[in-house]
């Protein structure tokens, strides 16, 4: 959807007042033919420096309905030295093509001062994964497990519903084999068991098995991001400030709330940490130095 007459001259003035308070944010507009906004990158001098520190594996989502434009919403997430979730930016895109995640992975790229992504985990978006391998072409690309469940809980609602046992099948053949052969065999003994040798959903998934299976990955490193609870709680986070009827400047003030509370709840973290000692959980002498 178009943006309404006034709605592009209130966001560039929020973005000037942003840089007037702080002189390292960055924000990038790209335009249509006709001179409309389409795609929108911010990224205030904190996230800049969070990626420094914490960028070594990014999550990134689009979520949609987060506005009254419909446009998805893109935001950048680490993690940090709290296991806590950080934001190393965000976007509002027109559109999922590869042409708008170029221009967005190119421009992210750009403000980070070229320093690229080493492993990012998305959903299974044929175009997502094409821009990445144009403009991270040495990243390591990974899918979201939580991702995985939701698309297989969508498209094999019969397979789930008939029986529990698929769901444990499919978690074994996502995370409990050490072996690439014990997995195909495993992977093929599941296909026979639910009669799914001809899904179309599970042979595209198979196509992409590097990038989801655990025997694929055990030597990755992903600051623990493979987890399912990642992507699920910081959606319920962004969903709990990021309402479907905001206007765009509204939803760029909200979209700072979210960032001041994380960072509140950093800070807190941190100073828990100083003020006590952590609980063992063995009387261990080489852990007992070690806090």
């Amino acid at each position: 959807m178009a943006m309404e007459k006034g709605d592009a001259g209130a966001i560039l003035e929020y973005f000037h007042n942003m840089q007037l308070k702080d002189s390292s944010y960055i924000y990038s507009l790209q335009l249509d033919v006709d001179d409309m906004i389409t795609n929108i990158f911010w990224v205030d001098s904190r996230s800049l420096s969070d990626y420094g520190l914490f960028g070594d594996v990014v999550y990134f989502d689009t979520i949609y309905r987060t506005n009254e434009y419909g446009r998805p919403f893109a935001p950048f997430i680490g993690i940090n030295h709290h296991k806590q979730t950080v934001m190393f930016g965000a976007a509002l895109l027109y559109d999922e093509t590869t042409e708008s995640f170029r221009w967005l992975f190119e421009t992210f790229l750009s403000a980070m001062s070229g320093k690229p992504i080493k492993m990012i985990l998305t959903d299974q978006y044929a175009t997502m994964a094409k821009a990445i391998s144009e403009v991270f072409p040495e990243s390591q690309h990974r899918l979201c497990v939580w991702h995985i469940y939701q698309n297989a809980a969508k498209n094999l609602s019969h397979v789930f519903h008939s029986t529990s046992q698929f769901a444990h099948d499919l978690g074994n053949c996502v995370y409990d084999y050490e072996d690439e052969d014990e997995w195909l065999l495993a992977w093929e003994s599941m296909l026979d068991k639910y009669s799914l040798k001809e899904n179309k959903r599970l042979k595209e998934l198979f196509d992409v098995r590097e990038k989801w299976a655990m025997v694929y990955g055990r030597h990755t490193f992903t600051a623990n991001m493979k987890s399912t609870q990642l992507s699920e709680s910081m959606n319920n986070v962004l969903k709990n400030y990021l309402k479907p009827n905001l206007d765009l400047l509204c939803f760029l003030e909200h979209y700072e709330r979210v960032l001041n509370d994380r960072r509140y709840e950093e800070l807190y973290a941190d100073f828990k940490m100083l003020q006590t000692v952590p609980k063992l959980l063995n009387s261990v002498e080489t852990l007992h130095h070690g806090a």
